[in-house]
């Protein structure tokens, strides 16, 4: 006698519990499952079933338990012979169609489709188990998602393994479930992105189009490949079928009906799907191109690696804030991005999904150990149009490994400063200026390695003349975005003063604190005795020693609006730095007038109209008394920074850096 595998014991041990539950169930007088009733649904649930009772009720507990829309439930009984018909007696609250004979699927789900009030058809097999949320997140993007009119799911096995995350449509008309018996929480599984097709275990879509498009196709009959040939019919009219991870559904998979009958109508269907399709089949890959798949060829996209530190999180201050934006751009330019965390993997909440639901396929490491970019590039063999790698100590280490794996390989560094210039200014300051030939020394190292990558990119038209200067070419400009939020508050109701940064190891931060709380703040508090507000990420017990009874340091916090809203006076100290400084852009974004460094200044191309320039640390107290004390300077300043930073920063310009930055001269 064969010994069941693991695998099959589960599923029988699950099958025996299902059915014990059913009967507990059925036996129970008292039992019922009550809908509730909405006068408007948002989602009609469409259920067809044909027997397989025991998953039914499961299904059923799992909509109640966590539907979170007005939705309605309609059921349509393909003549169940099992204990369904007992079960429909002890629903309520539900449209039931009772059917004189197994219509199939498909026309179970075009009948219960005719009976929706729903805007959203909600196509869910009986033999799945929804999840938390799974109901708002499908609604959330298919209203946000332009030309949307189809979602699905995530599928995944009882036993763990995924049945898909999206399908893919291959040249020959057969499809795949993407990822299929694979870990369904892996990074290339997890992000938002369009589908060939989403198959109709479960799967959301907009009712007026379904109409539209002539509903599931009576060639189908009784079932298989209509989703599929769905999918194709949305296209035509010039709609999406988007995939969303977040929307998870636990599928038995042929819970409803024979594997080899389930074969049979596959393997039919398939080839008059391909008959009917034949003239689009070229807008697939092959079943040999592996993940180019993922991006079908109908679509021209382009496949963009980005290399950076981490996954960015905007507090950190060190340019993330601008690396979250970048990421955000990309995606939204169209380009099919993957972010690579070079230095440290680790996946980073709620920053790893806010960028997957961008459509970005964010990698990380479970273990946290670094990840192994040759093996990446390896396995993804010229996968990839463009690598950009972002920072200095990265590029010195990837780009060998780039030009040695991939053939051809255009890379982008994103440089956004000559960030030996950082270093050289940080040894004027403290006394110990470098001589002449050690600093060009240093500025030529960096521009060798900027010489390693087809394109550049800085941050300000200040920096690109820089690096032009030294003989590179290919220079674009991506600066920064950021929405305008003016605060409330006037300046009578406002106090104190307002210093933003991000205290780590070797950043001018430190200085700048230090050098403010020792050389400035004590002539500022002499005369008006106002407060000082240090905030953001610390890491240093030098910044937090610095905390008195009239200095407040408080670390990271989560959200700067009352700062910005309380506070009369921001104040940039920075004495060393290379690129643009976007605390101050995102304090001028809230309105708030600022003092600033003739080096912060500078890099943003400011004069005294917009922001006070202090030269010294007396001239820059002085400043800040001005401002703090004179409302027509304060009024004047909060005005022009506002109208700086929607005219320079706005999404609109950092958008058309963005797209120059697929362009390259003809070699």
């Amino acid at each position: 006698m064969r010994i069941m595998d693991t695998r099959e014991r589960l599923n029988e041990q699950m099958k025996s519990f299902m059915k014990l539950k059913l009967n507990i169930f059925l036996q129970n007088h008292a039992a019922m499952i009550r809908l509730p009733i909405f006068d408007k649904p948002d989602v009609s649930i469409i259920l067809v079933l044909y027997n397989k009772a025991e998953y039914t009720l499961l299904c059923l507990e799992t909509i109640k338990a966590y539907a979170d829309v007005p939705y309605e439930i309609i059921i349509v009984d393909n003549a169940s012979a099992d204990e369904t018909s007992s079960l429909l007696s002890k629903i309520q609250n539900a449209v039931i169609v009772r059917n004189n004979e197994n219509s199939g699927y498909l026309e179970g789900c075009n009948q219960g489709a005719e009976l929706a009030r729903g805007k959203w058809l909600l196509f869910l097999n009986n033999d799945t188990q929804i999840t938390p949320s799974l109901l708002s997140i499908l609604k959330h993007t298919a209203e946000n998602t332009a030309n949307c009119a189809a979602v699905g799911g995530k599928l995944i096995y009882p036993d763990g393994k995924l049945q898909e995350a999206g399908s893919i449509i291959w040249n020959d008309g057969t499809s795949i479930g993407y990822g299929r018996g694979d870990d369904p929480f892996k990074p290339e599984f997890s992000y938002r992105r369009e589908a060939d097709y989403c198959s109709g275990a479960c799967l959301l879509v907009n009712k007026e189009i379904f109409y539209n498009v002539g509903m599931f196709d009576q060639m189908y009959h009784p079932g298989y490949y209509e989703e599929t040939d769905l999918s194709m019919k949305i296209r035509e009219q010039g709609y999406k079928v988007i995939y969303q991870p977040a929307a998870v559904v636990i599928h038995y998979e042929f819970g409803s009906s024979s594997v080899i009958e389930a074969l049979t109508y596959q393997n039919r269907n398939r080839e008059l799907f391909f008959r009917r399709w034949e003239n689009r089949m070229n807008d697939f890959n092959s079943p040999s191109s592996g993940i180019q798949a993922r991006v079908p060829r109908r679509q021209e996209v382009c496949k963009i690696l980005v290399i950076d530190d981490r996954i960015p999180i905007p507090q950190m201050g060190c340019g993330y804030p601008r690396s979250f934006k970048l990421l955000e751009g990309l995606a939204k330019s169209g380009c099919a991005v993957t972010l690579f965390p070079l230095q440290f993997p680790e996946k980073a909440e709620p920053y790893t999904y806010l960028l997957q639901q961008q459509g970005i396929e964010v990698l990380y490491s479970v273990d946290n150990e670094k990840l192994n970019l040759h093996k990446h590039l390896s396995e993804r063999n010229n996968y990839y149009d463009l690598v950009m790698i972002s920072r200095l100590h990265n590029i010195r280490e990837a780009a060998h490994i780039v030009k040695n794996t991939t053939i051809n390989q255009k890379i982008i560094y994103d440089a956004e400063a000559v960030f030996s210039y950082r270093d050289i200014l940080k040894q004027e300051i403290i006394g110990n200026p470098l001589p002449e030939q050690t600093v060009q020394d240093m500025i030529r190292q960096e521009i060798d390695l900027m010489k390693q990558a087809d394109k550049v990119v800085t941050v300000s038209e200040r920096e690109k003349r820089f690096i032009e200067s030294y003989g590179i070419q290919n220079v674009n400009i991506v600066s920064h975005h950021l929405g305008v939020r003016s605060t409330p508050k006037t300046f009578e109701r406002r106090r104190d003063l307002l210093y933003v940064g991000s205290f780590t190891p070797n950043s001018p931060n430190e200085d700048a604190a230090i050098y403010f709380t020792r050389e400035v703040y004590p002539l500022v508090f002499k005369e008006l005795g106002i407060k000082l507000w240090i905030v953001g990420i610390n890491m240093l017990e030098s910044v937090k020693s610095l905390a008195t009874d009239h200095i407040n340091v408080t670390g990271i916090v989560p959200d700067l609006w009352n700062y910005y809203n309380d506070c009369r006076v921001f104040v940039v100290p920075t004495r060393y730095a290379s690129g643009i400084p976007l605390k101050l852009l995102e304090c001028m974004s809230h309105g708030v007038p600022s003092v600033v460094t003739p080096l912060i200044a500078e890099q943003l191309g400011l004069d005294e109209e917009t922001v006070l320039v202090g030269n010294d640390p007396r001239d820059m107290a002085e400043k800040i008394i001005r401002c703090y004390t004179d409302k027509t300077t304060w009024q004047r300043l909060r005005r022009n920074g506002l109208k700086f930073v929607e005219k320079e920063y706005n999404s609109k310009v950092f958008q058309q850096q963005i797209l120059q930055l697929k362009e390259f001269p003809s070699d």
